[in-house]
Formats: C-alpha cells, sequence, structure tokens
C-alpha cells in the first residue's frame, strides 16, 4: 500500500484498521504522520541534498505512556513512511508495544547509496563554508598517521 500523506482520508481510515478499538498512545490523525515527515526531512536535510531524499525511510510511532503505574506496554501504532520523488508516502501501518515514558520514535534510516553520499555531501559543504587547512604533501607517512590518530579522537572515532 503506497498513500501519499496528503491523502487524509485513507491514511485515517488505515489507522482505524490497524488500530481497532485503541485510540490511547496511537496515531488516529494523518496530521501527525506529516508531522513526523517534516522532522525526517530536518535529519536529511542536515546530510543529504532534497534531490537526494527519494527511497529514505522513517519508522515513526508516538510516546508511550508519562506516568510510571503502567507495569506493561501499551498498544500503539508503528508506520513505514518512504520519501518519493514528490513527496511522503504511507508504506506500511502496524500495531506495536510501547512502554512507559518511551519516547516518540521518528528513525531515519538511508539507502546504501544515500549513505554513500553523506560523506561526500558534507565535504562538499565543508569546502564551502570553512576555509580548509589540509595535511602537507610533504608530511611523512608518521606525521600522518599521528595527524590521522589526532583527528580520529577528535571525532570522537576509535
Amino acid at each position: 500500500m503506497r498513500i501519499n500523506i496528503t491523502n487524509t482520508a485513507k491514511i485515517e481510515a488505515e489507522f482505524a484498521s490497524v488500530n481497532g478499538k485503541a485510540r490511547a498512545f496511537t496515531l488516529t490523525e494523518a496530521q501527525a504522520l506529516r508531522a513526523f515527515a517534516e522532522d525526517a526531512e530536518k535529519q536529511l536535510g542536515k546530510v543529504l541534498p532534497k534531490s537526494a531524499w527519494k527511497g529514505a525511510r522513517v519508522t515513526c510511532r508516538p510516546a508511550g505512556p508519562s506516568a510510571s503505574s503502567y507495569s506493561y506496554g501499551a498498544k500503539s501504532t508503528e508506520c513505514i513512511l518512504e520519501r518519493g520523488a514528490t513527496g511522503w508516502f504511507l508504506v506500511a501501518c502496524t500495531t506495536a508495544q510501547v512502554y512507559p515514558k518511551a519516547s516518540a520514535k521518528c528513525s531515519v534510516a538511508l539507502t546504501a547509496v544515500q549513505t554513500l553520499a553523506t560523506s561526500f555531501y558534507a565535504a562538499r559543504r565543508l569546502e564551502r563554508e570553512f576555509t580548509l587547512t589540509l595535511l602537507p604533501e610533504t608530511a611523512s607517512e608518521e606525521e600522518r598517521e599521528v595527524m590521522e590518530a589526532d583527528a580520529r579522537r577528535l571525532a570522537g572515532v576509535s
């Protein structure tokens, strides 16, 4: 099923079908999906140009109960959105368990090509926005290794 997230009636009918009688901690209005899509676009905008968003997927669900008096999981709705060329589409909608004090979920998954493209895009943005000091070509292999180790430490990468 591919439903454009602007099609409110079809989305809300799908929610009603998946949720059954459950109303609390579930998605019931199409506007919630639009909000998740906007959050995903903010995340994607940090790592890829808009023209490269096609194929990205977002798994989303609302927050769990705020009271710790719930000692069990509550029924919730989990949806998967996929970015198309013209907008977001609902590709799956299922029930899920959400536990007390669990925050809302908006997890973006990139395709393999998008994952590779993020480093190229970051490098291009870096060159455009900063004056870079590159490693001198005359640096010895030992100096390169030391600088790379320092750079990994600065970046928090082991």
